[in-house]
Formats: C-alpha cells, sequence, structure tokens
C-alpha cells in the first residue's frame, strides 16, 4: 500500500487517499516535473497471486490503461501514465476537484429532473466518444461518475474498460458492479457498448430513486423490469429513457442517438426572459450567475449555480433591517456618491442570517442562495453544510485550482486565513470570461472573494462576485455583508 509523501518512479507524489473501490486506491498526488496535481490509481495486486498471475495482472493494467489513454473529452478523466513501483502498478490521471455521484445521492437525496438529465446526457456524451473509439467502459455506476467542484460531469475510472478490437481483453468474464451490470454480462455475454447504456440507465434510475432498479439478483430481474409499479417510482419525464435504456434485450434497447435525444429534451429549460439594459447602455454583463460557493460531503468542494427557470425562484420571509443602535444590525443607509453601501435587508435562512442588499433577485438550489444585480454586474452567495474535519484553507485552494483551469487570465490576489472569532479563510481572485461552461461572458473581466467560516462542525461560504468595474463601487456593501453575516450555530 502507499504512503504520504511516497515518490513514484521518481516523478509523481503521493499527498492523500481518497478513496478505495474494488479495483485499488485513488490518491491524490502531484507530478514533480510538470509541478500540477494529478490523480494517482495504485492498483491493488492480490497477495496470493502466483509471480506468473501477478506479471499478467501488471501487462493487463497497462493494457486497459493505453486503451483509456486514446480518449480525449472533458467528460472523460484523461489518463497520463501507467507506471510500475516495486512490482506495483499504477495509473496517473487528471486530478478532478469533485464529490462522486454515489456521494452525491447519498448526501442529497434524489436528484431533480433536471439536474440528472443533465448528468445522464453527459455521461452519455463521454460513452459515445469511447464507443466512437472502439471503447468500451464496462462499470458505469454512480461511483465512477465525478460531479466536478466547476459542474463539470466526468465519466472515470476506465480501469476496466476494454478495447473491442483486442482480442486479449475480450472475454466473457462477469467484470463489474452488480446493481448496475446490464442482465446478458451477468449471463456472460462479451463486453457491447449496449451494456455501457443499460448501466447509464440504471445509474438514472438510482439518481432519481437513491437505489438501483434491481439488487443484483437475475432471479426476479426478468420480473422486475416488466412491472409498470417498479418504474413508476421513477419521474414521468424520465421515464421513456429509463425504460428504453433498461430493456433487457439488448437488441431492444434504446440506441444512444435517441437517448440523447431525450435526456436533451428534459434537461433544457425554457429560456428566462431577456431582462431591460440599464439606462446608461452598460453592455450585457453575465447571462447566469458565476460561481456560487456548496461545501459538502466528505470531501467538501464547491459547485457552479446557474438560477434559470428550473431553480425555486420566489419571495423568501425577511424581517425589515433592525436599527443601526442593534448590535446585530445591518445599516440601511441611502447610498452616496461612489464608492457606496447600498440598502441592505435581513435573509433568515436555516440558523444563519445575511444581510442582502434590497431589490436583487433570490435563487436557490441544492441549499445554495443566490442574489444578483438587476443589471447582472454583481452576486451574492450564500450556502451552510456539515464540514467533515476539512482545513478551510485547503478547500479555497482545491477550489482555485479548478476554476484557474476554466477561466482566461485568472490571478489570485490573496489567499489566507483571516483572524477572527470564528475559523476563517478567503480566497480574492480576479479572471476573465469565457468560464464556467460558457456562463461567464466572454471578455469580460470579474474580481470575486470567497469567505469560509467554520462554527463548530458547519461551514458558511459567503461569496461576492462583480465585474472589474464594479468592484471598487461596491466593494462597502461586500464589507458589510461579511461584516453582519451570522453563521448557523453546531447542534446541541
Amino acid at each position: 500500500m502507499g504512503t504520504p509523501g511516497q515518490l513514484i518512479v521518481k516523478r509523481y507524489r503521493l499527498v492523500r487517499a481518497l478513496g478505495q473501490g474494488g479495483m485499488g486506491m485513488v490518491w491524490e498526488g502531484h507530478d514533480t516535473l510538470l509541478d500540477r496535481p494529478v490523480a494517482a490509481k495504485e492498483v491493488l495486486v492480490p497477495p496470493k497471486l502466483s509471480t506468473r498471475q501477478r506479471l499478467d495482472m501488471i501487462h493487463r493494467t497497462s493494457r486497459e490503461a493505453r486503451t483509456a489513454a486514446k480518449l480525449h473529452h472533458r467528460n472523460i478523466v484523461s489518463v497520463f501514465d501507467v507506471a510500475e513501483e516495486d512490482g506495483q502498478p499504477w495509473i496517473i490521471m487528471e486530478m478532478v476537484p469533485s464529490r462522486s455521484l454515489d456521494r452525491v445521492i447519498a448526501g442529497e437525496g434524489p436528484l431533480s429532473v433536471t439536474r440528472a438529465a443533465v448528468i445522464a446526457s453527459q455521461v452519455l456524451t463521454a460513452l459515445s466518444v469511447a464507443h466512437a473509439a472502439d471503447v468500451v467502459h464496462r462499470d458505469v455506476k454512480p461511483a465512477n461518475i465525478l460531479i466536478g467542484y466547476d459542474g463539470r460531469v466526468v465519466l472515470s475510472d476506465f480501469g476496466i474498460a476494454t478495447s473491442m478490437s483486442d482480442p486479449h481483453a475480450q472475454h466473457s468474464g462477469t467484470v463489474g458492479s452488480p446493481g448496475f451490470l446490464a442482465p446478458e454480462r451477468q449471463a456472460g455475454a462479451p463486453a457491447a457498448p449496449a451494456g455501457d447504456l443499460w448501466s447509464l440507465g440504471a445509474t438514472l434510475f438510482a439518481m432519481v430513486v437513491c437505489r438501483p432498479p434491481f439488487d443484483g439478483d437475475m432471479g426476479p430481474l426478468a420480473t422486475l423490469l416488466t412491472k409498470d409499479a417498479e418504474f413508476a417510482k421513477a419521474p414521468a419525464e424520465l421515464r421513456p429513457v429509463i425504460t428504453g435504456l433498461l430493456a433487457k434485450d439488448p437488441a431492444k434497447r434504446m440506441g444512444a442517438e435517441e437517448a440523447k435525444r431525450l435526456l436533451d429534451a428534459v434537461a433544457s429549460p425554457e429560456p428566462e426572459p431577456e431582462r431591460p439594459q440599464r439606462a446608461t447602455g452598460r453592455a450585457k454583463m453575465l447571462a447566469g450567475v458565476v460561481a456560487a460557493a456548496v461545501l459538502a460531503g466528505t470531501v467538501g468542494g464547491w459547485a457552479v449555480l446557474r438560477p434559470d427557470s428550473a431553480a425555486t425562484a420566489g419571495p423568501v420571509p425577511t424581517a425589515p433591517a433592525p436599527d443601526v443602535a442593534s448590535p446585530l444590525a445591518v445599516p440601511n443607509v441611502t447610498p452616496s456618491p461612489t464608492p457606496s453601501r447600498l440598502k441592505l435587508k435581513w435573509h433568515d435562512g436555516e440558523g444563519w442570517r445575511a444581510g442582502v442588499p434590497r431589490g436583487w433577485r433570490l435563487v436557490s438550489r441544492d441549499g445554495t442562495f443566490t442574489w444578483s444585480e438587476p443589471a447582472g454586474t454583481a452576486y451574492l452567495s450564500v450556502s451552510v453544510s456539515p464540514l467533515a474535519g476539512r482545513d478551510p484553507l485547503a478547500l479555497l485552494q482545491e477550489t482555485e485550482t479548478a476554476l484557474s483551469a476554466e477561466v482566461r487570465k485568472y490571478r489570485r490576489v490573496r489567499l489566507e486565513k483571516v483572524p477572527g472569532k470564528d475559523v476563517t479563510a478567503e480566497w480574492e481572485s480576479t479572471w476573465t470570461g469565457p468560464g464556467y461552461h460558457g456562463w461567464a461572458v466572454k471578455g469580460v473581466a470579474y474580481h470575486e472573494t470567497q469567505r469560509i467560516i467554520v462554527n463548530g462542525d458547519r461551514v458558511s461560504v459567503v461569496g461576492w462576485v462583480t465585474t472589474r468595474s464594479e468592484w471598487r463601487h461596491l466593494t462597502p456593501t461586500m464589507k458589510a455583508i461579511f461584516k453582519y453575516y451570522r453563521p448557523a450555530q453546531p447542534p446541541a
């Protein structure tokens, strides 16, 4: 087994273990040659194998890594290298700051129809790229799907992927995960694209029902898949694609093209009405919210949020801002010439309280509250989650890695711990769109600050983003919001 600090083939330094699956241990690592983060998969070799069996496994690992390295797409984890250290095979991959889909489901419960369709559609894109390259994945399941902190959806762990043209790799074994393995594969048929599509259907079912469509027991499978009552548990909008992908007969199973069409129809919300431009003629600044911080799961992390018609919007019960004499008051001040502080009002969340600008539009999704300035030049976000023993500064560093890879002209202004009553860290940066998959406007410069506040076992993330031109003008408002934010108290 690897250990933190270990150097693999004099190049890849192990940082910390991220998780272990049936095929091996995955580590966060650092490529000392190219000075970049990587994920290092330690392929666990059973100790009872003979010398020949061990060599066969190492050769098979190398062959499968070469198969995966043929695939280059943003929805597929990139394989950089395959290495051997003291007879132990390692696969060096792209590091994607993320949570696995199974952890998302476990932490959040059933996903919304739109979110499930978006994830499934992107996984289907990854599978289509792989199948076009003559590669089948063979183990599509929630644990092998990563939801990036930047919103990216990535299919990972091609560790048992098979090239259909490789006679050494094709076999009739039943490698895969029960509950997500196609019935013909459980019966011993060779791996084929149709089997990956069945596994995707099972994964989509699990996203909205929180369990696979069956428990891996082939006995009741034929009966189960004909029961309307079972599929009735899935939302009606997704039922056609779920039933089509879970057809028992591969010849009658829905194809990738039809599944993609149905998923994209569900995933695309109605367009939001255009908002009138400010009278000054200021150019359109942003099509959606830029960066909303979300901390969740055992690793913790961030998600990108875009307010649209699929999100839950509307009035929220708020009390008028208290008089400034109150020790918790948010000043209700009439703006003065630039720079100025906007009028604020209280918003009460679940145990937390924030002063938010009056007249800003609120959108809430997945536990994150985001307020946007009417002309789209500034955004405030607040989220509160349990903390799993992570250092707040390290969390911000992970987020910085994800952001800097997505945007143009990224520059760190500061990333530091802030002294105070609660454990706090702040990260300030500037960057230029596009980024966040087209949600930020091309060529527009942004200025951003994220503050993490740890109070007991609860963590608040307060985010503030403006266009570069509005930063100085709105800085007093940001400072007031940070000053008067009251974090959630830990459970008694």
